[in-house]
């Protein structure tokens, strides 16, 4: 990956160091492209001590990223994508990344084929994951760097869900700590544990059933969940938090965020639409 800029009046004199940290760039960033990749000013090697003139085109080169997960050819439908990052759709019952009971069919080695189709030099960065049996829209940072731009804000980034629930709720708040005991996979509502809020409203009410919009503001592991369970309202199906048979129908369908680079609103929704703002 490069990123390029040409340096404004009121960067005149300023080091290169100074000016990569002022357009987001972190330390650790800076260090592997002066130990691994390299900087041009008009085309020509710089150290991060020269000083910037006004229009000068700087350039950084990014070093390749070594990705040690295996390739597998597992079908990927991508909603969205630029020079800088993805938006998939993921199938329910596909993890995101390898574990020891899933160690080849994830998400993780599916964009790992793709990446190698497309000869992109990267590992693979996931700005929010989804649980193995949630479905939809995933946003994937290409490049580490990038990665890091968006996870500073990432509380910014609109994260919108459905799915059907037990009973009839209206429209409300949860703000409740959820807190892992154990190795296990279960989470529980408990003092101990992690702030968590998610916000909820029905789009629609039959049969003692209420699908419900779900929009979080933070992302723990099993958030929604756990939350309808804590209010009396469990998913559909879910056999964890509920007394179904483990097919419930959770899924993310719409994400929207500043793009890290252009600056530009994304809004991207389950069913193939982008719009920039």
């Amino acid at each position: 990956m490069k990123r390029q800029w040409i340096v404004e009046a009121q960067h005149a004199q300023i080091r290169i160091d100074d000016f990569a940290y002022q357009h987001g760039m972190s330390r650790k960033t800076l260090k592997d492209i002066k130990l691994r990749g390299d900087i041009l000013v008009d085309n020509v090697h710089r150290t991060v001590r020269y000083l910037l003139q006004p229009g000068e085109v700087v350039t950084f080169l990014y070093p390749d990223e070594i990705n040690q997960i295996k390739a597998v050819n597992i079908p990927l439908q991508i909603i969205y994508e630029d020079d800088y990052l993805l938006v998939v759709h993921k199938p329910k019952g596909l993890p995101c990344i390898p574990t020891k009971a899933h160690p080849y069919y994830t998400l993780a080695n599916a964009l790992t084929y793709y990446y190698q189709q497309i000869h992109l030099p990267s590992t693979v960065h996931l700005v929010n994951r989804l649980d193995k049996d949630t479905s939809g829209l995933l946003i994937v940072a290409k490049y580490r760097d990038i990665h890091d731009c968006m996870m500073k804000d990432f509380q910014h980034i609109y994260r919108q869900y459905q799915a059907h629930v037990h009973g009839r709720v209206e429209q409300g708040t949860i703000r409740l700590p959820i807190y892992c005991e154990g190795q296990g996979m279960t989470r529980i509502i408990d003092e101990r544990g992690k702030d968590s809020c998610t916000h909820y409203k029905c789009l629609d009410y039959k049969q003692d059933t209420s699908l419900v919009e779900f929009v979080l503001e933070t992302g723990r592991t099993h958030q929604i969940r756990v939350h309808m369970k804590a209010i009396g309202h469990p998913l559909i199906g879910d056999e964890l938090y509920g007394d179904g048979q483990g097919i419930f129908d959770l899924e993310s369908v719409m994400v929207a965020f500043q793009h890290p680079v252009t600056k530009q609103i994304k809004v991207i929704k389950k069913g193939n639409r982008n719009v920039s703002l």
